[in-house]
């Protein structure tokens, strides 16, 4: 049997035909259909029973098992490498990885009927526009720039990020929405205990912060990201709260922002990172929100205001209930 992984991709190349390599145990091709471009990886498995898909009922219901990843992930790293030596050799701007195509070919007649689904794809959700643009947002956003001249700023890293988070790409997303919050509270610091203390001082990111920790533990029923929360911090030995979160944030910054042993393993698998990513989302969004809503206060009013809800939250999330 033979296990193929297939992908679009991107870039400014052009193809003739069909384009083959080998490099034992894979084959390589590089093919257009229905006016894209895919490239494809083939090897051949000799028990691919033990990782083939299953289908089977439970409880009346019908369910999937795909092709367990651990025989394919050598080649879906090798599309991290084509799409990365690609961007230099032939333009290869993207490969999409995360709608990839899962198949597998018979080579003999006693294969056929073995494996009960032969092909199985990932399908990435489309976001589809809800929101009406009003006259209030476009005189909101012009209004804006005379309270807050140097906002677009860290939006643009906010802009840039959320390009990156709903492209799946969880590394650069949490980097770019990091560099928002040290553009607002890292008051030219760099070193990690420097840092540290800025943003602690800041009660606007401390409302951020915990208003993210209010919703995200509220509504994290099944997507894990509360639960991975708990396990980040008990591991550093920190309590779920500002100064721990922040104390996460600051490490994972020192983690993946240098290109070392360390941070190399998050970048061709930076699903691992999606939690770290939409938590920092999360307060980079309210962080957003919340700048517009106070731009026109005074700064007492401003304070007063920010320090009645922190309280608020505190006594919503600590009272009563451990850290």
């Amino acid at each position: 049997m033979r296990l193929q992984i297939c992908a679009e991709i991107e870039g400014l190349f052009l193809l003739k035909g069909e384009i083959i390599a080998k490099l034992y145990p894979y084959e390589f091709a590089l093919y257009e259909k229905d006016e894209k471009r895919f490239i494809s990886i083939t090897k051949s498995i000799k028990d691919y029973m033990k990782y083939a898909p299953k289908l089977y009922v439970k409880d009346g219901i019908t369910h999937i098992e795909a092709t367990k990843h651990e025989i394919y992930k050598d080649m879906e790293e090798w599309l991290y490498y084509i799409e990365a030596m690609g961007a230099f050799n032939f333009e290869v701007s993207k490969i999409h990885v995360d709608e990839l195509e899962v198949n597998w070919i018979y080579e003999t007649d006693d294969e056929k009927g073995q494996i009960p689904i032969t092909s199985l794809k990932r399908n990435k959700q489309e976001r589809k526009a809800e929101k009406y643009v009003a006259n209030s947002n476009l005189s909101n956003l012009v209004i804006f720039r005379r309270m807050l001249p140097e906002a677009h700023i860290p939006f643009s890293y906010y802009r840039q990020a959320k390009a990156f988070f709903d492209d799946s790409n969880y590394y650069f997303a949490f980097i770019n929405y990091f560099m928002m919050l040290e553009f607002c509270f890292a008051e030219g610091n760099f070193h990690k205990q420097k840092m540290t203390g800025s943003f602690l001082k800041s009660n606007l990111l401390k409302l951020c912060v915990l208003s993210a920790i209010s919703m995200i533990k509220e509504r994290d029923n099944n997507t894990g990201n509360y639960k991975w929360l708990l396990d980040e911090c008990k591991t550093r030995q920190k309590d779920v709260n500002f100064e721990g979160i922040v104390y996460v944030l600051i490490e994972y910054r020192g983690l993946l922002s240098h290109a070392t042993t360390c941070s190399k393993k998050y970048l061709f698998d930076d699903y691992k990172l999606r939690s770290l990513a939409f938590i920092t989302s999360l307060i980079c969004f309210l962080l957003c929100g919340y700048i517009q809503i106070y731009c026109s206060s005074s700064e007492e009013s401003k304070n007063k205001l920010m320090q009645e809800r922190i309280s608020k939250l505190e006594e919503e999330l600590y009272n009563n209930s451990p850290k």
